[in-house]
């Protein structure tokens, strides 16, 4: 079958970067998944939305996803909601790292601001202040439900003509002559003037077979969700200290995520010194938490690059390939930006923001890497 863009991925990123094409008039589009949409890193994260980073690449990429993400709730009905960040410190030092922060957020027009127990008394009722030494809060940031997102974009990439082809595994990217060709899956054969890679952690069962070295490394990471609430905390919060993070979702529980060790290309197991750890991290601000039940735990791959920073944009070696992964746990919240730039890089070869040129595969090549302080999770 012919096409002119196949994409390889059927999460956030694959979806996204279909409907931004479909927006732009592109015809022929392919969405290919090897399980069900959302299956992979997009089902398992807590839809978190901030562009509070440390880079001048990342902040600029999520404010305009920000905008993005209110147009969609607008635009598609996708549930949707401003409510903020709210990063917690417990000592001295750790306030001290969250004002050199703030500083770098306000340089680069995010709003975050130092706040105090009576804020945060209005904002989050049921978080506990007796450690707290000092917080910051961005009100830029906010939440997504992953399920609605993913549905609403395949209904609307639908209704604008692409084919969503479910259950479906690329096997290799078929190229000649430094060109994309098109995909061999285990259905048969797509041809297609352009691919997209938008597969995630499984980026180099794809780039490897071409000689091409994706830096991207699949990271186990955990997280784990509680019965139903009523209105606890609105915004997101961060224990700045150990990393962990908590988000009541619009049904009202509470889901919530900490680091443990893990290493890279490890598998998803369950284990259960991420629950010890979760909930004794959690426990400190949220002292009601240890009578609470806890439904469901999950692990989920973080598809990290050296620089926390995703690869977006064409492979130099093969015309027409293109890759958006890498995303080091922030791939939800780029979703919508990562789509609009990848279709003006397709349609009109350059992106529409000219930091995402900072973001393409040669960067490692070129020893330009972007570092990231502000990775939680």
């Amino acid at each position: 079958m012919k096409y002119s863009v196949v994409i390889v991925g059927g999460g956030i990123t694959g979806l996204s970067v279909a409907y931004s094409l479909a927006l732009r008039g592109v015809e022929g589009i392919a969405v290919i998944e090897r399980n069900y949409l959302g299956s992979g890193s997009t089902f398992r994260c807590a839809g978190g939305i901030r562009a509070s980073f440390t880079s001048r690449e990342h902040i600029v990429l999520m404010r305009r996803s920000i905008e993005l993400w209110g147009k969609l709730a607008e635009d598609l009905g996708v549930k949707y909601s401003r409510s903020g960040y709210l990063w917690l410190s417990s000592t001295e030092k750790g306030l001290e790292k969250l004002k050199s922060y703030m500083r770098i957020h306000n340089e680069n027009g995010v709003p975050t601001r130092l706040v105090d127990e009576s804020f945060i008394r209005e904002v989050a009722p049921y978080v506990s202040t007796e450690r707290l030494v000092g917080a910051l809060f961005d009100p830029l940031a906010g939440k997504a439900s992953p399920f609605d997102t993913v549905y609403k974009l395949y209904s609307a990439s639908r209704r604008l003509g692409v084919e969503i082809r479910v259950g479906e595994s690329a096997v290799r990217v078929e190229v000649s002559n430094s060109a994309v060709e098109g995909v061999q899956t285990d259905r048969g054969y797509l041809s297609a003037e352009t691919v997209v890679l938008a597969t995630g952690p499984y980026i180099n069962e794809l780039l490897e077979p071409l000689g091409v070295n994706p830096h991207v490394s699949p990271v186990p990471h955990h997280a784990a969700i509680t019965e139903e609430f009523g209105r606890l905390f609105d915004p997101l919060i961060i224990d700045f200290e150990s990393g962990a993070y908590a988000v009541q979702t619009f049904h009202g529980n509470v889901l919530m995520g900490v680091e443990i060790p893990e290493e890279p290309f490890s598998p998803l197991d369950v284990k259960l010194e991420f629950l010890w750890k979760v909930v004794r991290e959690w426990s400190k601000w949220l002292p009601w938490l240890p009578d609470v039940n806890i439904l469901r735990y999950w692990p989920g791959y973080y598809e990290v690059t050296p620089d926390h920073h995703p690869i977006l944009g064409p492979v130099d070696a093969f015309q027409g390939l293109y890759v958006a992964s890498g995303f080091s746990g922030h791939g939800f919240m780029m979703g919508p930006v990562v789509g609009e730039v990848m279709a003006d890089w397709i349609v009109k070869g350059r992106p529409g923001i000219p930091e995402a040129k900072n973001l393409t595969l040669d960067r490692f090549e070129r020893g330009e890497l972007i570092h990231e302080l502000a990775v939680i999770g």
